[in-house]
């Protein structure tokens, strides 16, 4: 399937503080870290260390959704080799607001950042790979947020990590309480990761019902149609995009 690229300016102001590197589509990609690396898909961790990520990564999404008033269905992750391109995902719908939603769309990959660094795992090269694989998440919130940039535009992306960072520090016991249970079983409905976490899920509505809708895997893990998300000038996440172990 073909996708649209985040776009970037043409050249990324030294003082904004942003890099680029060639995505996987072969399209330029803002990362907040530099390194060198050569395959923005291959991360040089074991595989249990690989399962964790992908699990803080939706942990992150799912407590997040919980935290914005969201209604959250589930969350599931790939054990091992993944299915193609995507290494787990969030069901979720109904979202309070903006800011809640922007909270959540960098949640995954700043929880991964920092269980890296918390684990002794951090490395730049590792930070690079890990920003490109939110390259997804990435995308749906900059399709309807243009004013949201990388040095170019009213709002700094930095300013989105910055709150998904407030949610997870207000609450990194419980992302890392349903990564464990993740990782056990890589897949959570709404009713255990609000048991595991303590946080009340949020009410459904006509837009987002109680289940999942009967809809194409493109489209699963949110009910609610471009327009209707629109009202919250927010854009819905995408399947998360995988990295696979490094074996070399």
């Amino acid at each position: 399937m073909n996708r649209p690229a985040v776009t970037v300016p043409a050249a990324v102001p030294e003082s904004a503080g942003w890099h680029v590197v060639t995505d996987p589509d072969g399209q330029p990609y803002p990362t907040r870290h530099h390194a060198d690396v050569d395959d923005v898909t291959l991360i040089d961790v074991t595989d249990a260390q690989l399962n964790y990520l992908r699990a803080i990564h939706e942990a992150g999404h799912a407590v997040a959704v919980l935290l914005g008033g969201g209604h959250l269905h589930s969350a599931e992750i790939a054990i091992g080799e993944a299915d193609g391109d995507h290494g787990g995902v969030v069901h979720a719908c109904n979202l309070a607001d903006g800011h809640a939603y922007a909270a959540y769309s960098a949640a995954g990959e700043r929880a991964a950042d920092r269980w890296m660094r918390e684990a002794g795992l951090w490395t730049p090269k590792r930070a690079v790979i890990n920003e490109v694989a939110a390259r997804g998440d990435r995308r749906q919130f900059l399709t309807i947020n243009p004013h949201v940039g990388f040095g170019d535009r009213e709002v700094d992306y930095l300013v989105v990590h910055d709150l998904a960072d407030a949610a997870l520090d207000r609450h990194w016991a419980a992302v890392v309480r349903v990564a464990d249970r993740l990782v056990q079983e890589p897949r959570l409905d709404a009713d255990t990761i609000v048991g595991i976490s303590g946080i009340p899920n949020g009410p459904a509505s006509d837009v987002c019902p109680t289940k999942p809708a009967a809809v194409p895997h493109a489209r699963d893990w949110w009910e609610e149609t471009p327009a209707e998300a629109a009202r919250y000038d927010r854009a819905w996440d995408a399947d998360d995009h995988d990295i696979h172990r490094d074996e070399e």
